[in-house]
């Protein structure tokens, strides 16, 4: 029997023209959202007003697609640099989620957050850093990175799982002449991290007028450090030559904050203890053994002043409990026993490579119907000479324009080259920038 191939085809594309008419009402009830900004900027050394040349996110884009019960949603940024015209683009997020009826679930490249604090968060390591953007707040610092997290509402309880099947590192400037707080050198090669697999908890629940949560973490460092030892043996000279192996030690956090409010006093609370060490492999000729424990934290509150100035201060600390173990001294060229002092945590807010203790203390005000901004931030290290003073104005001539302008300057102590500060002074700088926002 024979059929009639015309027919035949004639009523594939009715089903298809059927099928598309079926979708078309879905596809219309869904919605597209969109924003983003254009921001062009430039850093200016207060010292001689030369150009500071380092990239920054000349313009950023967030897209959302919402059907239904499902999001899909994507954050990217084009990184500029002034002095060679180089650009970059980068995709911060791309991920879906899903609002079941028991919470949420999210799969893709994200940016987590956990913590109370506002910017220095011990118990937020779920993403690596991007050292570039170090002095901006939030997530604006943060490296996405591919992962499913699912969150549950049980009454007054909230529980959160993350799982984070890859290792991202942090993002270094390496190489850069304008940025003055770098690590020494970039490593060759690192070892690879055998078991990348990463995950953690959050539960979080209400008690009175109080915030609690608390949290497990387990990974690997965001920062390289020595793991171990290979020598070469040079016949030339009959001689031992040591070859330090540069690599991510294995760290769990165990965190904990707060949230809770003293009349218009609002106080937030946030802890990280971590537990760190080597994991035995076979990557080197000499595995260097390690085990230490630090403490990384901050408190702090919030209150509205007069002519609604809100005022913030923190207290931010870092301690190292137990370091045991051998390192290296590139100096003597001989392995050394390990250190609270020599010890490096390779995990953990930024601001504790600053300082052990410090103080940051911070005011915003709108003025003219919130067509004008001003800020004032200061960071003052408690335990020796340091100090960051920070002033922004932004104005808003037009719905949507702003003029951003700004002053950043480092003190740090003249007769300590060592000092964090002392290197940051010839980065005090001026900025500048216009964004269009839509």
């Amino acid at each position: 029997m024979f059929c009639n191939t015309k027919a035949f085809y004639s009523k594939k594309r009715l089903t298809k023209i059927g099928f598309a008419f079926l979708i078309l009402p879905i596809v219309i009830s869904a919605q597209l959202n969109y924003s983003g900004s254009a921001q062009p900027a430039g850093m200016f050394r207060s010292s001689d007003g030369s150009q500071i040349s380092l990239p920054f996110r000349m313009a950023e884009l967030k897209l959302g697609y919402t059907l239904g019960n499902f999001d899909i949603k994507t954050s990217s940024s084009l990184e500029y640099r002034w002095s060679t015209g180089e650009t970059e683009f980068d995709l911060r997020e791309a991920y879906a989620v899903w609002y079941p009826r028991f919470g949420e679930v999210k799969v893709g490249k994200q940016i987590h957050a956990w913590g109370a604090a506002d910017g220095n968060n011990p118990t937020d390591n779920l993403n690596a850093y991007d050292y570039y953007y170090m002095f901006l707040p939030g997530t604006d610092r943060k490296i996405g990175s591919l992962s499913a997290a699912a969150s549950a509402y049980l009454g007054a309880w909230q529980i959160e799982a993350v799982v984070i099947p890859e290792h991202v590192p942090n993002r270094y400037t390496f190489g850069e002449e304008d940025f003055p707080i770098k690590p020494p050198f970039e490593p060759e090669e690192y070892i690879k991290v055998e078991d990348p697999l990463e995950y953690g908890a959050r539960l979080q629940t209400t008690v009175g007028e109080s915030d609690l949560s608390v949290s497990y973490f387990e990974s690997h460092d965001r920062g390289f450090s020595l793991i171990g030892m290979n020598y070469l043996q040079l016949q030339s000279v009959n001689m031992v030559l040591p070859l330090p192996q540069f690599g991510y030690r294995s760290t769990s956090v165990l965190g904990g904050d707060f949230v809770t409010f003293f009349g218009d006093l609002t106080l937030r609370g946030e802890m990280g203890f971590f537990m760190t060490e080597n994991e035995a492999n076979d990557c080197c000729d000499a595995l260097l053994p390690l085990e230490a424990e630090y403490l990384q934290y901050v408190l702090q509150g919030e209150v509205t002043g007069p002519f609604d100035i809100q005022f913030s201060g923190q207290f931010i600390g870092s301690t190292v409990q137990k370091a045991e173990g051998l390192t290296f001294n590139q100096v003597i060229l001989q392995q050394t026993e390990l250190t609270k002092d020599s010890f490096v945590p390779g995990m953990g807010t930024p601001f504790a490579m600053f300082a052990k203790q410090a103080i940051m203390l911070s005011g915003t005000g709108n003025l003219m119907d919130n067509s004008l901004e001003l800020r004032a931030t200061t960071l003052v290290n408690l335990e020796e000479a340091g100090m960051m003073g920070g002033f922004g104005v932004a104005y808003s001539p037009l719905e949507n324009w702003e003029v951003e302008l700004g002053l950043t300057q480092f003190f740090g102590d003249e007769a300590d080259p060592t000092n964090p500060f002392t290197q940051l002074e010839d980065f005090s700088h001026m900025s500048v920038g216009f964004k269009y926002s839509f």
